[in-house]
Protein backbone atom coordinates (compact mmCIF):
# COMPACT_ATOMS: atom_id res chain seq x y z
CA UNK A 1 0.00 0.00 0.00
CA UNK A 2 1.38 3.42 -0.95
CA UNK A 3 1.91 5.70 1.99
CA UNK A 4 0.45 9.19 1.72
CA UNK A 5 2.86 11.97 2.65
CA UNK A 6 2.12 13.58 5.96
CA UNK A 7 0.36 16.90 5.59
CA UNK A 8 2.18 19.89 6.97
CA UNK A 9 0.53 21.08 10.16
CA UNK A 10 -1.51 24.24 9.63
CA UNK A 11 -0.31 27.41 11.24
CA UNK A 12 -2.14 28.54 14.34
CA UNK A 13 -4.98 30.95 13.59
CA UNK A 14 -3.37 33.67 15.67
CA UNK A 15 -0.07 33.40 13.80
CA UNK A 16 0.49 36.04 11.15
CA UNK A 17 2.66 35.97 8.09
CA UNK A 18 3.81 38.76 5.82
CA UNK A 19 1.58 37.45 3.03
CA UNK A 20 -1.48 37.77 5.30
CA UNK A 21 -0.71 41.41 6.05
CA UNK A 22 -0.05 42.07 2.37
CA UNK A 23 -3.44 40.58 1.43
CA UNK A 24 -5.21 42.79 3.97
CA UNK A 25 -3.41 45.86 2.62
CA UNK A 26 -4.21 44.82 -0.94
CA UNK A 27 -7.93 44.52 -0.17
CA UNK A 28 -7.91 47.88 1.60
CA UNK A 29 -6.45 49.63 -1.46
CA UNK A 30 -8.98 48.27 -3.98
CA UNK A 31 -11.37 51.26 -3.76
CA UNK A 32 -8.52 53.77 -3.41
CA UNK A 33 -6.09 55.46 -5.86
CA UNK A 34 -4.10 53.29 -8.27
CA UNK A 35 -0.66 53.95 -6.79
CA UNK A 36 -1.59 52.29 -3.50
CA UNK A 37 -2.85 49.23 -5.35
CA UNK A 38 0.35 48.94 -7.35
CA UNK A 39 2.43 49.03 -4.17
CA UNK A 40 0.15 46.44 -2.57
CA UNK A 41 0.49 44.14 -5.57
CA UNK A 42 4.29 44.17 -5.37
CA UNK A 43 4.19 43.54 -1.61
CA UNK A 44 1.76 40.66 -2.02
CA UNK A 45 3.81 38.91 -4.70
CA UNK A 46 7.08 39.33 -2.80
CA UNK A 47 5.57 38.06 0.44
CA UNK A 48 4.02 35.11 -1.41
CA UNK A 49 7.40 34.14 -2.84
CA UNK A 50 8.79 34.19 0.70
CA UNK A 51 5.93 32.17 2.19
CA UNK A 52 7.21 28.74 1.01
CA UNK A 53 5.16 25.61 1.90
CA UNK A 54 5.00 24.91 -1.84
CA UNK A 55 3.59 21.40 -1.51
CA UNK A 56 0.63 22.63 0.49
CA UNK A 57 0.15 25.56 -1.89
CA UNK A 58 0.10 23.25 -4.90
CA UNK A 59 -2.60 21.13 -3.26
CA UNK A 60 -4.69 24.24 -2.59
CA UNK A 61 -4.30 25.39 -6.20
CA UNK A 62 -5.36 21.99 -7.52
CA UNK A 63 -8.40 21.88 -5.23
CA UNK A 64 -10.09 24.99 -6.68
CA UNK A 65 -11.19 24.74 -10.35
CA UNK A 66 -11.29 28.53 -10.68
CA UNK A 67 -7.55 28.67 -9.97
CA UNK A 68 -6.96 26.20 -12.80
CA UNK A 69 -9.12 28.19 -15.22
CA UNK A 70 -7.41 31.46 -14.27
CA UNK A 71 -4.01 29.86 -14.81
CA UNK A 72 -5.11 28.49 -18.19
CA UNK A 73 -6.43 31.91 -19.28
CA UNK A 74 -3.19 33.59 -18.21
CA UNK A 75 -1.16 30.99 -20.12
CA UNK A 76 -3.32 31.60 -23.20
CA UNK A 77 -2.50 35.31 -23.02
CA UNK A 78 1.18 34.36 -22.80
CA UNK A 79 0.80 32.09 -25.85
CA UNK A 80 -1.00 34.95 -27.59
CA UNK A 81 2.16 37.04 -27.41
CA UNK A 82 3.95 34.56 -29.70
CA UNK A 83 1.68 35.22 -32.69
CA UNK A 84 0.48 38.73 -31.89
CA UNK A 85 0.11 41.25 -34.69
CA UNK A 86 0.72 44.05 -32.18
CA UNK A 87 3.82 46.12 -31.58
CA UNK A 88 6.32 45.12 -28.91
CA UNK A 89 5.07 47.97 -26.72
CA UNK A 90 1.43 47.01 -27.21
CA UNK A 91 2.07 43.35 -26.46
CA UNK A 92 4.07 44.05 -23.29
CA UNK A 93 1.55 46.65 -22.13
CA UNK A 94 -1.44 44.31 -22.48
CA UNK A 95 0.43 41.32 -21.09
CA UNK A 96 1.39 43.35 -18.05
CA UNK A 97 -2.25 44.16 -17.42
CA UNK A 98 -3.49 40.61 -17.88
CA UNK A 99 -0.73 39.32 -15.60
CA UNK A 100 -2.98 40.28 -12.70
CA UNK A 101 -4.78 36.97 -13.30
CA UNK A 102 -1.90 35.43 -11.36
CA UNK A 103 -3.32 36.97 -8.18
CA UNK A 104 -6.28 34.56 -8.21
CA UNK A 105 -4.20 31.39 -7.66
CA UNK A 106 -1.71 33.28 -5.47
CA UNK A 107 -4.38 34.34 -2.98
CA UNK A 108 -6.09 30.94 -3.09
CA UNK A 109 -2.79 29.23 -2.32
CA UNK A 110 -1.47 31.69 0.24
CA UNK A 111 -4.42 32.63 2.46
CA UNK A 112 -4.89 29.58 4.64
CA UNK A 113 -6.66 31.06 7.66
CA UNK A 114 -10.24 32.37 7.90
CA UNK A 115 -9.23 35.08 10.38
CA UNK A 116 -6.96 36.76 7.84
CA UNK A 117 -9.40 36.29 4.99
CA UNK A 118 -12.08 37.93 7.11
CA UNK A 119 -9.76 40.81 7.98
CA UNK A 120 -8.99 41.33 4.31
CA UNK A 121 -12.70 41.52 3.44
CA UNK A 122 -13.28 43.97 6.29
CA UNK A 123 -10.32 46.02 5.05
CA UNK A 124 -11.96 46.25 1.63
CA UNK A 125 -15.17 47.62 3.13
CA UNK A 126 -13.16 50.08 5.23
CA UNK A 127 -11.42 51.30 2.08
CA UNK A 128 -14.81 51.64 0.38
CA UNK A 129 -16.14 53.75 3.27
CA UNK A 130 -13.09 56.03 3.04
CA UNK A 131 -13.48 56.32 -0.74
CA UNK A 132 -17.17 57.23 -0.38
CA UNK A 133 -16.38 59.83 2.28
CA UNK A 134 -13.77 61.36 -0.03
CA UNK A 135 -16.34 61.43 -2.83
CA UNK A 136 -18.74 63.41 -0.67
CA UNK A 137 -15.96 65.76 0.45
CA UNK A 138 -15.07 66.44 -3.17
CA UNK A 139 -18.75 66.96 -4.06
CA UNK A 140 -19.08 69.65 -1.38
CA UNK A 141 -15.72 71.19 -2.42
CA UNK A 142 -14.22 70.47 0.99
CA UNK A 143 -10.96 69.34 -0.59
CA UNK A 144 -8.69 71.59 -2.68
CA UNK A 145 -9.56 71.68 -6.38
CA UNK A 146 -6.03 70.55 -7.20
CA UNK A 147 -6.74 67.24 -5.42
CA UNK A 148 -10.14 66.52 -6.99
CA UNK A 149 -8.74 64.08 -9.52
CA UNK A 150 -6.45 62.27 -7.08
CA UNK A 151 -8.56 61.73 -3.95
CA UNK A 152 -11.13 59.60 -5.81
CA UNK A 153 -10.47 57.10 -8.58
CA UNK A 154 -11.89 57.46 -12.09
CA UNK A 155 -15.67 57.42 -12.23
CA UNK A 156 -15.99 54.01 -13.91
CA UNK A 157 -13.69 52.37 -11.37
CA UNK A 158 -15.41 54.17 -8.49
CA UNK A 159 -18.91 53.32 -9.71
CA UNK A 160 -18.09 49.67 -10.30
CA UNK A 161 -16.48 49.04 -6.92
CA UNK A 162 -18.91 51.18 -4.90
CA UNK A 163 -21.87 49.35 -6.44
CA UNK A 164 -20.42 46.07 -5.19
CA UNK A 165 -19.49 47.52 -1.79
CA UNK A 166 -23.06 48.75 -1.29
CA UNK A 167 -24.36 45.33 -2.26
CA UNK A 168 -21.91 43.54 0.05
CA UNK A 169 -22.91 45.62 3.05
CA UNK A 170 -26.60 45.24 2.23
CA UNK A 171 -26.06 41.47 2.17
CA UNK A 172 -24.35 41.66 5.57
CA UNK A 173 -27.39 43.52 6.90
CA UNK A 174 -29.49 40.39 6.37
CA UNK A 175 -27.33 38.48 8.84
CA UNK A 176 -28.29 38.51 12.53
CA UNK A 177 -26.19 40.73 14.75
CA UNK A 178 -26.05 44.10 16.43
CA UNK A 179 -24.36 45.79 13.48
CA UNK A 180 -26.94 44.96 10.82
CA UNK A 181 -28.59 48.40 10.86
CA UNK A 182 -25.21 50.06 10.52
CA UNK A 183 -24.41 47.92 7.46
CA UNK A 184 -27.79 48.83 5.93
CA UNK A 185 -27.26 52.54 6.60
CA UNK A 186 -23.78 52.53 5.05
CA UNK A 187 -25.10 50.62 2.01
CA UNK A 188 -27.78 53.28 1.48
CA UNK A 189 -25.19 56.04 1.99
CA UNK A 190 -22.98 54.49 -0.70
CA UNK A 191 -25.86 53.94 -3.10
CA UNK A 192 -26.98 57.56 -2.77
CA UNK A 193 -23.45 58.73 -3.51
CA UNK A 194 -23.30 56.43 -6.52
CA UNK A 195 -26.58 57.70 -8.00
CA UNK A 196 -26.61 61.33 -6.86
CA UNK A 197 -22.94 62.30 -7.02
CA UNK A 198 -21.16 59.89 -9.36
CA UNK A 199 -21.42 60.10 -13.15
CA UNK A 200 -20.63 56.45 -14.01
CA UNK A 201 -23.53 54.95 -15.96
CA UNK A 202 -21.82 51.57 -15.67
CA UNK A 203 -22.14 51.89 -11.90
CA UNK A 204 -25.85 52.66 -12.24
CA UNK A 205 -26.48 49.52 -14.28
CA UNK A 206 -24.42 47.36 -11.91
CA UNK A 207 -26.21 48.57 -8.79
CA UNK A 208 -29.60 47.85 -10.37
CA UNK A 209 -28.42 44.35 -11.35
CA UNK A 210 -27.12 43.73 -7.83
CA UNK A 211 -30.45 44.77 -6.31
CA UNK A 212 -32.12 42.05 -8.38
CA UNK A 213 -29.40 39.56 -7.40
CA UNK A 214 -29.74 40.34 -3.69
CA UNK A 215 -33.51 39.99 -3.80
CA UNK A 216 -33.20 36.66 -5.62
CA UNK A 217 -30.63 35.41 -3.11
CA UNK A 218 -32.87 36.24 -0.18
CA UNK A 219 -36.34 35.47 -1.58
CA UNK A 220 -35.68 33.14 -4.54
CA UNK A 221 -38.16 33.35 -7.45
CA UNK A 222 -40.44 35.96 -5.91
CA UNK A 223 -37.28 37.91 -5.17
CA UNK A 224 -36.74 38.38 -8.91
CA UNK A 225 -40.03 40.27 -9.09
CA UNK A 226 -39.30 42.19 -5.89
CA UNK A 227 -35.79 43.05 -7.05
CA UNK A 228 -36.87 44.08 -10.55
CA UNK A 229 -39.59 46.34 -9.14
CA UNK A 230 -37.21 47.80 -6.56
CA UNK A 231 -34.54 48.47 -9.18
CA UNK A 232 -37.12 50.03 -11.52
CA UNK A 233 -38.44 52.33 -8.80
CA UNK A 234 -34.92 53.38 -7.79
CA UNK A 235 -34.01 54.00 -11.43
CA UNK A 236 -37.15 56.07 -11.91
CA UNK A 237 -36.33 58.22 -8.89
CA UNK A 238 -32.67 58.61 -9.84
CA UNK A 239 -33.27 59.47 -13.49
CA UNK A 240 -36.01 62.01 -12.73
CA UNK A 241 -35.04 63.56 -9.38
CA UNK A 242 -31.24 63.27 -9.22
CA UNK A 243 -29.67 65.96 -11.46
CA UNK A 244 -26.46 64.08 -12.29
CA UNK A 245 -28.17 60.77 -13.11
CA UNK A 246 -30.86 62.58 -15.11
CA UNK A 247 -28.25 64.44 -17.14
CA UNK A 248 -26.32 61.22 -17.78
CA UNK A 249 -29.46 59.49 -19.05
CA UNK A 250 -30.31 62.41 -21.34
CA UNK A 251 -26.76 62.39 -22.68
CA UNK A 252 -27.00 58.65 -23.33
CA UNK A 253 -30.16 59.17 -25.38
CA UNK A 254 -28.48 61.98 -27.34
CA UNK A 255 -25.43 59.77 -27.95
CA UNK A 256 -27.56 56.99 -29.41
CA UNK A 257 -29.50 59.41 -31.63
CA UNK A 258 -26.26 60.95 -32.91
CA UNK A 259 -24.86 57.49 -33.60
CA UNK A 260 -27.96 56.52 -35.58
CA UNK A 261 -27.68 59.72 -37.61
CA UNK A 262 -23.98 59.09 -38.24
CA UNK A 263 -24.73 55.57 -39.46
CA UNK A 264 -27.27 56.98 -41.93
CA UNK A 265 -25.28 59.92 -43.27
CA UNK A 266 -21.63 59.15 -42.43
CA UNK A 267 -21.29 62.88 -41.84
CA UNK A 268 -18.90 64.06 -39.11
CA UNK A 269 -17.47 61.73 -36.45
CA UNK A 270 -18.23 60.24 -33.05
CA UNK A 271 -15.10 61.40 -31.24
CA UNK A 272 -17.04 63.03 -28.39
CA UNK A 273 -19.86 60.49 -28.30
CA UNK A 274 -19.02 57.88 -25.63
CA UNK A 275 -21.94 55.53 -26.29
CA UNK A 276 -21.71 55.99 -30.04
CA UNK A 277 -18.03 55.13 -29.96
CA UNK A 278 -18.77 52.01 -27.94
CA UNK A 279 -21.37 50.87 -30.45
CA UNK A 280 -18.89 51.51 -33.25
CA UNK A 281 -16.09 49.71 -31.40
CA UNK A 282 -18.33 46.70 -30.82
CA UNK A 283 -19.41 46.52 -34.46
CA UNK A 284 -15.85 46.71 -35.75
CA UNK A 285 -14.59 44.25 -33.13
CA UNK A 286 -17.11 41.71 -34.40
CA UNK A 287 -15.71 42.25 -37.89
CA UNK A 288 -12.20 41.53 -36.58
CA UNK A 289 -13.41 38.41 -34.79
CA UNK A 290 -14.99 37.17 -38.01
CA UNK A 291 -11.59 37.41 -39.70
CA UNK A 292 -9.73 35.43 -36.99
CA UNK A 293 -12.36 33.51 -35.03
CA UNK A 294 -10.38 30.63 -33.53
CA UNK A 295 -7.28 32.06 -31.86
CA UNK A 296 -7.65 35.77 -32.59
CA UNK A 297 -4.85 38.12 -33.58
CA UNK A 298 -2.79 37.76 -30.42
CA UNK A 299 -2.28 39.52 -27.11
CA UNK A 300 -2.06 43.30 -27.44
CA UNK A 301 -2.90 43.30 -31.15
CA UNK A 302 -6.23 45.08 -31.13
CA UNK A 303 -4.96 48.62 -31.71
CA UNK A 304 -2.99 47.70 -34.82
CA UNK A 305 -5.66 45.43 -36.29
CA UNK A 306 -8.41 47.94 -35.58
CA UNK A 307 -6.36 50.69 -37.18
CA UNK A 308 -6.01 48.65 -40.37
CA UNK A 309 -9.74 47.95 -40.41
CA UNK A 310 -10.80 51.60 -40.18
CA UNK A 311 -7.97 53.14 -42.21
CA UNK A 312 -9.21 55.87 -44.54
CA UNK A 313 -12.47 56.41 -42.65
CA UNK A 314 -13.60 58.97 -40.08
CA UNK A 315 -13.58 56.28 -37.41
CA UNK A 316 -11.52 56.80 -34.26
CA UNK A 317 -8.88 54.16 -33.56
CA UNK A 318 -9.57 51.90 -30.58
CA UNK A 319 -7.07 50.72 -27.99
CA UNK A 320 -9.74 48.44 -26.58
CA UNK A 321 -13.41 47.95 -27.53
CA UNK A 322 -14.81 48.75 -24.07
CA UNK A 323 -16.22 45.26 -23.77
CA UNK A 324 -14.16 42.54 -22.09
CA UNK A 325 -15.82 39.69 -23.98
CA UNK A 326 -15.04 41.28 -27.34
CA UNK A 327 -11.57 42.38 -26.25
CA UNK A 328 -10.61 38.85 -25.22
CA UNK A 329 -12.14 37.29 -28.34
CA UNK A 330 -10.39 39.69 -30.72
CA UNK A 331 -7.05 38.80 -29.14
CA UNK A 332 -7.49 35.10 -28.36
CA UNK A 333 -10.50 34.04 -30.44
CA UNK A 334 -13.21 31.73 -29.20
CA UNK A 335 -10.52 29.83 -27.29
CA UNK A 336 -9.89 32.85 -25.10
CA UNK A 337 -13.60 33.61 -24.73
CA UNK A 338 -14.25 30.01 -23.65
CA UNK A 339 -11.50 30.28 -21.02
CA UNK A 340 -12.85 33.61 -19.75
CA UNK A 341 -16.41 32.32 -19.47
CA UNK A 342 -15.18 29.02 -18.06
CA UNK A 343 -13.37 30.87 -15.29
CA UNK A 344 -16.54 32.78 -14.42
CA UNK A 345 -18.70 29.66 -14.42
CA UNK A 346 -16.15 27.75 -12.33
CA UNK A 347 -16.05 30.61 -9.81
CA UNK A 348 -19.85 30.61 -9.56
CA UNK A 349 -19.88 26.86 -8.97
CA UNK A 350 -16.99 27.00 -6.50
CA UNK A 351 -18.89 29.66 -4.59
CA UNK A 352 -21.74 27.23 -4.03
CA UNK A 353 -19.43 25.22 -1.76
CA UNK A 354 -19.21 28.14 0.68
CA UNK A 355 -21.54 29.15 3.52
CA UNK A 356 -24.41 31.38 2.42
CA UNK A 357 -22.99 34.85 2.98
CA UNK A 358 -19.61 34.06 1.39
CA UNK A 359 -21.37 32.33 -1.51
CA UNK A 360 -23.65 35.31 -2.08
CA UNK A 361 -20.78 37.78 -1.81
CA UNK A 362 -18.74 35.84 -4.35
CA UNK A 363 -21.69 35.71 -6.72
CA UNK A 364 -22.02 39.46 -6.26
CA UNK A 365 -18.42 39.92 -7.41
CA UNK A 366 -19.10 37.81 -10.51
CA UNK A 367 -22.30 39.68 -11.41
CA UNK A 368 -20.53 43.02 -10.89
CA UNK A 369 -17.79 42.14 -13.36
CA UNK A 370 -20.04 40.22 -15.77
CA UNK A 371 -22.37 43.20 -16.15
CA UNK A 372 -19.64 45.84 -16.11
CA UNK A 373 -17.70 43.93 -18.78
CA UNK A 374 -20.54 44.52 -21.22
CA UNK A 375 -19.59 48.21 -21.32
CA UNK A 376 -15.90 48.20 -20.38
CA UNK A 377 -12.87 45.92 -20.67
CA UNK A 378 -12.79 45.38 -16.92
CA UNK A 379 -10.22 42.60 -16.78
CA UNK A 380 -7.88 44.69 -18.91
CA UNK A 381 -8.50 47.84 -16.84
CA UNK A 382 -6.02 48.17 -13.99
CA UNK A 383 -8.28 48.92 -11.05
CA UNK A 384 -11.46 47.05 -11.94
CA UNK A 385 -9.46 44.01 -13.02
CA UNK A 386 -7.47 44.07 -9.80
CA UNK A 387 -10.70 44.26 -7.80
CA UNK A 388 -12.06 41.22 -9.64
CA UNK A 389 -9.06 38.95 -9.24
CA UNK A 390 -8.33 39.93 -5.63
CA UNK A 391 -11.91 39.45 -4.44
CA UNK A 392 -12.14 36.11 -6.26
CA UNK A 393 -8.89 34.97 -4.69
CA UNK A 394 -9.85 36.09 -1.18
CA UNK A 395 -13.23 34.40 -1.21
CA UNK A 396 -12.20 31.22 -3.02
CA UNK A 397 -9.27 30.65 -0.66
CA UNK A 398 -11.93 29.34 1.72
CA UNK A 399 -12.87 26.67 -0.84
CA UNK A 400 -9.29 25.40 -0.83
CA UNK A 401 -9.36 25.23 2.96
CA UNK A 402 -12.62 23.28 2.91
CA UNK A 403 -11.24 20.84 0.33
CA UNK A 404 -8.09 20.32 2.38
CA UNK A 405 -10.07 19.80 5.58
CA UNK A 406 -12.35 17.36 3.79
CA UNK A 407 -9.35 15.41 2.47
CA UNK A 408 -7.73 15.28 5.90
CA UNK A 409 -10.95 14.14 7.55
CA UNK A 410 -11.40 11.41 4.93
CA UNK A 411 -15.12 12.04 5.05
CA UNK A 412 -17.54 11.64 2.17
CA UNK A 413 -19.67 14.56 3.34
CA UNK A 414 -18.51 18.16 3.59
CA UNK A 415 -17.37 19.15 7.09
CA UNK A 416 -18.87 22.03 8.99
CA UNK A 417 -16.80 24.92 7.71
CA UNK A 418 -14.72 26.95 10.08
CA UNK A 419 -15.11 29.91 7.74
CA UNK A 420 -18.85 30.12 8.21
CA UNK A 421 -18.69 33.56 9.76
CA UNK A 422 -15.98 35.10 7.62
CA UNK A 423 -18.05 38.15 6.72
CA UNK A 424 -20.45 38.50 9.62
CA UNK A 425 -18.31 40.83 11.71
CA UNK A 426 -17.18 38.34 14.36
CA UNK A 427 -13.46 38.27 15.02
Amino acid sequence: MTQQPLAQPPLAAGHWRLVDLAAVFMAFTLPLPTALGSIATVLLLLSWLLSRRWGEQFQRWRAVPTALWATALLLMFVIGTTYSAGTAHGVSNFMGKYAKLLLIPVLIMALTHPVWRRRAIHAFFLGAVIATALSYLRFFNWVPASLHESVVQGHIHFGTIMAFAAYGLARKAFEPGRWRWLWAAIALWMTFDLLYVNIARTGYVIVFALIVLLAWQRFKLRGLVIGALGAAVLAGVAFTAFPVAKTRLELAVQNIQQYQQFERTRDGNLNTNSLGLRLQFWHNSLRLIAQHPIAGTGTGSLHEEYGKLVAGTHTLDAVNPHNEYLSTTVQLGVIGLALLLGMGIAAWRDGRKLPAIERDTLHGVIVTIAVGSLFNSLLLDVNEGRFFVVMLGLLLAAVASLARQHANDGSSSPPAPRVARMLDGAD
